[in-house]
C-alpha cells in the first residue's frame, strides 16, 4: 500500500516517529516525492489480518506526532524562560 503525505502538513520527523511506533506490526518506507512523503507500507508476517486497522492507527499516530512537534515549537520560548528562571534560583551558577 502507498500513502502520500503532504510535506507542508506532515514533517519528516513526525512521519518517522509515527512509523517507529508501528515497527512491530507494519514496515513503512518513507521516500521524498516532490511536495510529498511517499510511504510504502507492508504488513509484518503474522499481522496481515489487521493491516487496515494498523494503517488507521498509523494515520492517527501521525497526526498526534505532528501536533506534538508543533506544540513543542510553539512553547519552546516559554519552556526555556521557565528553565532559565528555575536554574537562576538554584545557586548553581559558576
Amino acid at each position: 500500500m502507498k500513502l502520500n503525505l503532504n510535506k507542508e502538513i506532515y514533517s519528516l520527523e513526525a512521519t518517522q516517529k509515527a512509523a517507529y511506533r508501528f515497527i512491530d506490526r507494519i514496515t513503512i518506507l518513507i521516500k521524498p516525492a516532490d511536495e510529498e512523503w511517499l510511504c510504502e507500507i507492508e504488513p509484518i508476517a503474522g499481522h496481515e489480518d489487521k493491516f487496515n486497522d494498523h494503517i488507521a492507527d498509523f494515520k492517527r499516530e501521525l497526526l498526534d506526532q505532528q501536533l506534538r512537534k508543533q506544540i513543542k515549537e510553539e512553547t519552546q520560548d516559554v519552556r526555556n524562560l521557565i528553565l532559565a528562571y528555575t536554574f537562576s534560583r538554584t545557586g548553581l551558577q559558576g
